[in-house]
Parts: structure tokens; sequence; C-alpha cells
């Protein structure tokens, strides 16, 4: 009798725990994303520190729930995940709560998010 046997996936756990995947194309490391933003609904796009991007067709809702909370990422606000490392400063003008990162990029915070985000980074 043969047994056969289920093709590995990337959701077991011999895949390393500091890597995204894109369905297998290509593997990234955490530490060398910026963030990552919704993109045409159903597609996120990764921005890479090396100024590069990597278009996923997994949602960011499948991102958050993968990094968020661990691997230094925090959702910011709808459609922005962002990774903690590249925050360089977090201003708040007239109510209006934005990050700016090491690369130069600015982001307008959502005011529930925002206030959360500020409030980890304090605890941390």
């Amino acid at each position: 009798m043969k047994t056969i046997r289920s093709m590995n996936t990337f959701t077991k756990s011999i895949i390393p725990e500091r890597l995204v995947y894109n369905y297998g194309k290509k593997a990234v490391e955490f530490n060398s994303i910026k963030y990552i933003e919704s993109f045409a609904g159903n597609y996120s796009m990764i921005r890479l520190n090396d100024k590069g991007y990597i278009c996923s067709s997994f949602t960011l809702k499948h991102y958050t729930s993968k990094l968020e909370g661990r691997c230094n990422f925090f959702l910011a606000r709808k459609g922005l995940l962002l990774n903690l490392q590249f925050i360089q400063e977090i201003t708040d003008e007239k109510g209006v709560k934005s990050v700016k990162l090491s690369t130069g990029e600015v982001f307008k915070l959502s005011r529930r998010l925002g206030s959360r985000l500020i409030d980890y980074l304090n605890d941390n």
C-alpha cells in the first residue's frame, strides 16, 4: 500500500520565523521591510528598506495577523502596517498625529490606532 505525503506549504513550521513569504516566490526578512500597505483591495505592497517593493497577493489582514504584536510591526491606520524599527518621530499638530520614518516618509495616523501606537511605544 502506498502512502501519500502532503506537500509542505509556507504555513508549516519548517519555515524560519524571521521571513515573510509571498506564495513561495520571494522570501523577505522582517528587518528589511519598512511597511506594508493595502493595495487595490486584495493585494499588499511590501515596501523594502532598499527602496524596492514587492506586490503580494496576500491581503494586509493576512500580514497583520502574522506580524502585529511580534517582530516589531504595528497597524498604524487602516491599510498601513509599520515596522517600528523605522519610526523616527511621531508628531501631533492640532490633533492630527503623523509618523515620520527614518527614510523621510510621513504617514497620518488614525486617532484610535495612533493613540494605541503611542501607548505601545511608551510602554516598551
